[in-house]
């Protein structure tokens, strides 16, 4: 099935690489980053205008935290914690800050409380070194390492249940099921769990109340919901072609918010799709879950 409906809520925000948007209930306020313009973005919903916060450096993902308003976040150049309403920024658990084609990409915290987060590599101009790690941040300043060998990590979740991870390698155009134990992290082989075509890179994903993960596709312009074995329940048209990642939000977690970007579209392209860049809000009659905070911190 597909699905061609209006966005219920657009900000034309004209984000350069809008990512990681998550919703904070005990706030009602809706989160993301510009990764490339090194941007905090909150807009409190539904009415007050959105604000941006310039950061120090680069950020590609961030947690919530016992302390609404205060974040764990996947700087550039590793973990961080930081108020942005503050200006406080404290770099905690550098992981990539003296290997300069890296840098910290997509994040999320699993059903435990952790914030995983993954490198990526950036300055590959051939794009064939599998850089990229994904990294588990347990208390202050311990982080570890345990999946690699990956060009651009994305699509990161957990099942309901937390016994199933999700995680893709945009480039390879394929996302992999992981066995997971709480205690261990992903186990045994990975499953592919579903591809995409040549010129479609799945990108951010969260997972509904159905069990059912939907996952932004950059380049087809759409977002897709997979029921728990991999096929494809429908298909939401956007109309931009770089949607960049997905949460359930509003008093009902029944609002999907998308994240799109403008970065590497020509002037045609931008005068074809103006709304490149903006966050979309669409109304859908699929609840989400609630956001896990980081316990970490």
């Amino acid at each position: 099935m597909t699905m061609d409906i209006s966005p219920t809520k657009t900000l034309d925000v004209k984000n350069r690489l809008g990512e990681c948007v998550l919703w904070d209930g005990r706030q009602s306020t809706i989160l993301w980053t510009d990764i490339e313009s090194s941007q905090f973005w909150a807009w409190h919903f539904p009415d007050a205008e959105p604000q941006s916060f310039q950061l120090p450096e680069r950020l590609g993902s961030f947690a919530l935290t016992d302390m609404a308003g205060t974040y764990l976040g996947a700087f550039e150049s590793g973990f961080a914690i930081f108020t942005p309403s503050e200006d406080l920024f404290q770099l905690i658990a550098p992981v990539s800050a003296e290997h300069k084609h890296l840098r910290m990409n997509d994040g999320r915290v699993d059903r435990q409380g952790r914030f995983w987060a993954a490198t990526m590599a950036e300055q590959d101009p051939k794009g064939e070194e599998p850089w990229g790690t994904l990294w588990r941040h347990d208390r202050g300043d311990q982080v570890f390492p345990t999946l690699t060998g990956f060009k651009i990590p994305n699509s990161l979740c957990w099942s309901r249940d937390g016994e199933t991870m999700y995680f893709a390698d945009s480039p390879q155009n394929t996302i992999w099921r992981y066995a997971f134990d709480p205690d261990k992290g992903p186990i045994g082989d990975p499953v592919i769990f579903a591809k995409t075509d040549k010129d479609v890179h799945p990108d951010g994903s969260c997972i509904d109340s159905e069990d059912h993960l939907w996952n932004a596709q950059w380049g087809a312009g759409e977002v897709v919901r997979y029921r728990p074995d991999g096929s494809i329940e429908r298909r939401l048209e956007l109309p931009v072609s770089q949607p960049s990642c997905v949460a359930f939000g509003g008093p009902n977690l029944d609002l999907l918010f998308v994240t799109t970007a403008r970065v590497d579209l020509s002037e045609e392209q931008l005068s074809n799709q103006p709304l490149a860049g903006a966050l979309f809000a669409y109304q859908i009659d699929k609840t989400g879950i609630p956001e896990v905070v980081c316990r970490s911190v």
